[in-house]
């Protein structure tokens, strides 16, 4: 019984408040991701150097592209494909032409994504790099063309020739808040 009277005084409360409806509107959190898979030419060189421009609004929905109140990454990961018996050395990854994390070690370890959220010691992020990548991110909250330029580059270990089907693979993930009605 008390807990009937104090819901209707509650109510009451709400309605002569102005509480009735909901005018504002309210974020979401909305996936943005930016990744990238760099392709390794089978053949006599073990090296690679590859580019990607990734389009931001191109990653979300179009809808939310207006109402987007902040941005940011919260995990970088490196990984590969196919396989290969050695290792990847001297391994960059660089955004907008400014270097954002260094990654060596076995090429069976990054079968599994090296994570910075799980500490991974395969990789390390630069501080200018991660700078950059704030900056374009804050950007893109005023200017939806804003386009990245992720890059790769590396060295494969091992006598060639590198098998046909691998590649290295670089994921930010990212999230923007969305205000929607």
């Amino acid at each position: 019984m008390k807990t009937k009277a104090l819901l209707l005084l509650l109510l009451g409360i709400l309605a002569t408040t102005g509480s009735t409806c909901i005018n504002e509107g309210f974020l979401v959190a909305v996936n943005l991701p930016i990744s990238a898979c760099f392709a390794i030419n089978p053949g006599p060189s073990t090296s690679y150097d590859g580019t990607v421009a990734i389009k931001l609004a191109d990653q979300i929905d179009a809808s939310y592209i207006d109402e987007i109140q902040t941005v940011r990454y919260y995990d970088i990961r490196v990984s590969n494909q196919g396989t290969y018996a050695d290792s990847v050395v001297n391994g960059r990854a660089f955004i907008n032409n400014i270097l954002l994390l260094t990654y060596a070690g076995k090429w069976s370890d990054f079968a599994t994504p090296q994570s910075l959220l799980q500490n991974s010691t395969l990789i390390q992020t630069q501080a200018a790099g991660l700078n950059e990548l704030v900056r374009a991110l804050n950007q893109f909250k005023t200017d939806p063309a804003t386009t990245l330029y992720l890059r790769s580059t590396g060295r494969l270990t091992g006598a060639p020739p590198v098998p046909s089907g691998l590649s290295v693979c670089v994921d930010i993930l990212a999230q923007v808040d969305a205000k929607v009605q």
